[in-house]
């Protein structure tokens, strides 16, 4: 199995995410205040394995104080990082096969950016970027001028709770969508993929990204439950030799509390799995404030 070749490098699960905490925290983190790249920017321009991209983003939003949370609005640091280690083919997950040219990925709290997608999604079957219907404009305008198409928007006319919102597809032939999903409202459902081509008979995803999502105590329970929903998927295929979905997670490093809020409950659905240093390049490494998990549902797989 591809997953037995990923979990052979990432050795042992995590056993306590207390012990866990501890350990990343007893080290001398640098400052990296909040995290943004540059919150008072419209635009930024950032160059990620050779490729230039400049990305739109929304600091008047930032300081809204809009209802349901803004920090989608601008670039966080670790989301360039990120996006330039998980796309390369060096990396864990391509060198496993987890990830491949066949592979299905969602997004969860893309924000404005859509970075992550950028990079990945050339080298995969289909990406899916999900988040709030507010950040939809900017993923529409910076996947548009980064990829040189033209994109087309479908507004979501839903209400109440749905399974999934209106998609924006990029170009007929594209293979990177936005569909609105909210955690506390919606539902995961196989129409997430609805709207990627070629994807008939496709049921679930090969894996799930979530980019600096964890800093209000909140959200952890949504996220989480989110997440899971999203693997569940797979149990719905009819290719029952599949790996289990994996779900990948980074962030930055800093509340010890609401790191370690997130992890208890994270290992309650997944075993989990720090990516080793050694495993990571220079700039995402935990020493440098930051940090990348992943985790198999413990329904769906026994170590």
């Amino acid at each position: 199995m591809k997953l037995e070749k990923l979990l052979q490098a990432l050795g042992q699960p995590i056993q306590s995410s207390e012990e866990e905490t501890f350990e990343l925290f007893a080290q001398e983190l640098p400052s990296q205040n909040l995290g943004f790249v540059d919150s008072k920017a419209s635009t930024v321009e950032l160059t990620i394995a050779g490729r230039d991209l400049t990305i739109h983003q929304s600091p008047g939003v930032l300081s809204s104080n809009r209802a349901g949370g803004t920090t989608g609005a601008v670039v966080w640091k670790v989301t360039p990082l990120f996006a330039e280690w998980i796309s390369s083919p060096s990396s864990l997950l391509f060198q496993s096969e987890i990830l491949s040219s066949d592979s299905l990925v969602l997004e969860l709290g893309c924000g404005i950016s859509a970075l992550v997608g950028l990079c990945l999604a050339p080298r995969v079957k289909g990406y899916v970027l999900t988040d709030q219907p507010y950040v939809a404009k900017f993923v529409e305008q910076n996947i548009a001028e980064n990829t040189h198409i033209s994109a087309s928007t479908n507004k979501a006319k839903a209400k109440g709770k749905k399974a999934k919102g209106s998609a924006t597809n990029y170009s007929k032939d594209n293979n990177i969508v936005f569909t609105p999903l909210d955690w506390e409202t919606d539902e995961a459902t196989p129409s997430l993929l609805a709207d990627l081509p070629d994807t008939a008979g496709r049921k679930s995803f090969d894996a799930t990204i979530a980019c600096d999502c964890i800093y209000n105590e909140a959200l952890i329970d949504p996220l989480v439950s989110t997440c899971a929903d999203v693997c569940r998927l797979r149990s719905q295929e009819s290719d029952t030799e599949a790996d289990p979905t994996i779900c990948v997670v980074a962030q930055q490093l800093r509340d010890d509390q609401i790191f370690e809020g997130w992890l208890t409950r994270f290992m309650e659905s997944f075993h989990s799995w720090r990516v080793p240093d050694g495993l990571l390049p220079d700039g995402l490494k935990s020493s440098s404030g930051f940090v990348v998990h992943i985790g198999v549902l413990k329904e769906a797989y026994t170590p």
